[in-house]
């Protein structure tokens, strides 16, 4: 009975320590959201991290001529839990965006996402 406990107790260490690896940082939210429709003129790309991330890449790209978008700031250059870059105001359009940030502990999460830019007034994101 007391060689189950040892056996047990490993067991679970190695439960618990395959949990933490799987707790890396992701993308929870982006201004705008995926699959959302804004209005022209938007100026700003923002994403939510559920850990603290260091934004490394952020890639801005026109659907109808595949151009990219001009960066009007630098990418951040602390961990913060929200990233916030200004982008060259946006006309009509699809767009899709592609980062690249890096956790506290090196982890590097990659991820993409989708948005329609309307002429429409009233248009909500």
């Amino acid at each position: 009975m007391h060689a189950l406990r040892p056996a047990a107790l490993a067991a679970l260490m190695v439960i618990v320590a395959t949990g933490a690896a799987f707790a890396h940082g992701k993308m929870v939210t982006s201004t705008p959201k995926d699959g959302a429709t804004v209005a022209a003129g938007l100026s700003d790309i923002e994403l939510t991290f559920s850990k603290p991330m260091r934004l490394t890449l952020l890639h801005v790209r026109q659907a109808k001529n595949n151009e990219d978008v001009l960066l009007r700031s630098a990418l951040p250059k602390t961990f913060e839990k929200a990233a916030k870059v200004a982008v060259e105001a946006l006309p009509a359009g699809a767009y899709a965006v592609s980062w690249t940030a890096v956790s506290e502990d090196g982890h590097v999460m990659t991820g993409s996402f989708a948005f329609t830019v309307t002429d429409t007034p009233g248009t909500a994101q």
